[in-house]
């Protein structure tokens, strides 16, 4: 069997023993066509990779020779030609790079899925098949494009470890990777984030400060909102500091808004003003819109079509969650699951699921809908510290004790909206009569239309005098 490694030293392997790949040239082009493999590397792309852009005209002879060389070592049937270049075969279990590859996208796969604990392990063996730095003769996008790997390798392994509840024997080897990559923002996250955990917490602001100074020195910008919003967490002492990067799982962000009802109508003005609430003033404070009204004045709907028109506003995703009763506890962990948060690691206590998820939308633009809340104590572990994300709710009582929230008080529809309401569920105008019958209540027109349509022959006029019997029945 034949093995490719690249995450160190150059090396060719066949059946556990090294191959000499001949002289640096050839070790040159065996390597890029090996980071390539299976795709074509074209014929310019090789002249520069061996002699720049002064490649010598005899360039293609000597390029010739070199593939032939290689063909005779590894076999000729490794090595095609293709119209513009060459293209190595090889399969993904004998190139340690895809081996990498494929064990970071399992790692990823399996922290989504909830097994942190299996993820890192993964992450842990993807990094211990690097050797080494890369091989001087590889030339430097191949170099570079390795380092990138294992960082990220490193910090998606960090990460999990910190979700573990690691942090001991992380700060000697992040202190390390943030001097080899001073300028790379995750890497200082969590090193403060660890230095934090550790009671350690002037040094991690000083880290934070030293970034900073970097970053206005050599590029004249400031750090992220992300890493911004960690340091203003750890400085105010809140406990269980947690990366505010969220691990890149390579899952979507969250969609979890039902979906929008077909016949929806009305609300027009609503709809548009409460859109321009939750979008405009995001950036300086978290919008909290409260939607109230009785039973079957359609609040839900409505909250859910709002949502749905804003949803490409909050790109990190939209969370949905209907209170039954006091079920405020299943809804926070309903959102924290969500967020990537394992079941194992959700807190026990509300007030630590809330802070974890303050914790959790810090730097991210989200929307949460919370549906037929009690009161605003409901509310209030939902509500985010900083700015980016924003806050829909529904209650029957008018919530006028929620700090900040903007009040929408749902009324009934208009005789038009409720006519065309009715003609959008039967498919024919439903009179004069049936529409002023159901008063305007949204409920009251869908459980009219329902009925109409069980019974195809009745007209609007039949299903009031239906209902007028109906009544008479009742209070006979």
């Amino acid at each position: 069997m034949w093995l490719f490694r690249l995450l160190g030293p150059f090396r060719v392997e066949c059946d556990g023993a090294e191959i000499a790949t001949g002289t640096p040239q050839m070790r040159k082009v065996l390597a890029l066509l090996v980071w390539n493999a299976n795709e074509v590397v074209p014929v310019g792309r090789m002249f520069d990779e061996l002699w720049g852009e002064a490649p010598p005209a005899s360039a293609k002879v000597q390029l010739q020779g070199i593939i032939s060389r290689l063909r005779r070592l590894l076999g000729k049937e490794r090595i095609a030609t293709a119209a513009t270049g060459y293209v190595l075969r090889a399969e993904a279990v004998e190139l340690d790079v895809e081996l990498v590859r494929q064990g970071l996208a399992a790692a990823r796969e399996l922290i989504a899925g909830g097994d942190v604990a299996l993820g890192a392990t993964r992450l842990r063996e993807a990094l211990g098949r690097w050797r080494g730095p890369a091989d001087p003769h590889f030339g430097e996008p191949i170099a570079a494009q390795l380092d990138e790997l294992r960082t990220t390798v490193l910090e998606e392994r960090v990460d999990a470890d910190l979700l573990l509840g690691g942090t001991a024997d992380l700060i000697g080897e992040l202190t390390v990777a943030v001097a080899e990559h001073p300028l790379r923002e995750r890497l200082r996250a969590q090193l403060m984030t660890v230095l934090a955990r550790r009671g350690r917490v002037s040094e991690a602001l000083d880290v934070f400060l030293a970034f900073r100074r970097t970053l206005v020195d050599e590029l004249g910008v400031e750090p992220s909102a992300r890493l911004c919003a960690l340091h203003g967490r750890i400085l105010r002492g809140e406990p269980g500091v947690r990366p505010t990067f969220p691990l890149p799982c390579g899952a979507r962000p969250p969609r979890r808004l039902p979906p929008v009802l077909p016949d929806f109508v009305g609300r027009g003005e609503w709809l548009t003003e409460m859109a321009d609430v939750l979008t405009a003033s995001r950036r300086v404070c978290p919008p909290l819109v409260a939607v109230s009204g009785a039973a079957g004045l359609g609040k839900t709907s409505f909250v859910v079509q709002l949502a749905h028109q804003v949803r490409e506003r909050f790109p990190d995703g939209q969370l949905f969650a209907t209170l039954h009763g006091d079920d405020t506890m299943a809804a926070l962990h309903q959102f924290l699951r969500a967020l990537g948060t394992p079941a194992d690691l959700v807190p026990v206590s509300e007030d630590e699921c809330s802070a974890l998820l303050r914790d959790l939308l810090a730097g991210r633009e989200v929307l949460l809908v919370v549906d037929n809340a009690v009161d605003a104590r409901q509310v209030r572990p939902f509500v985010p510290a900083e700015p980016g994300c924003a806050v829909l709710v529904t209650s029957r009582r008018t919530l006028g004790e929620l700090e900040g929230a903007r009040l929408v008080r749902m009324g009934l529809l208009d005789a038009r909206e409720a006519a065309e309401l009715l003609t959008r569920i039967v498919g024919v105008p439903p009179g004069d009569a049936l529409v002023a019958c159901c008063g305007g209540l949204p409920l009251a027109l869908r459980i009219a239309g329902a009925l109409l349509l069980d019974h195809p022959r009745w007209t609007g006029e039949d299903l009031v005098a239906w209902l007028a019997e109906e009544r008479a029945v009742g209070t006979g």
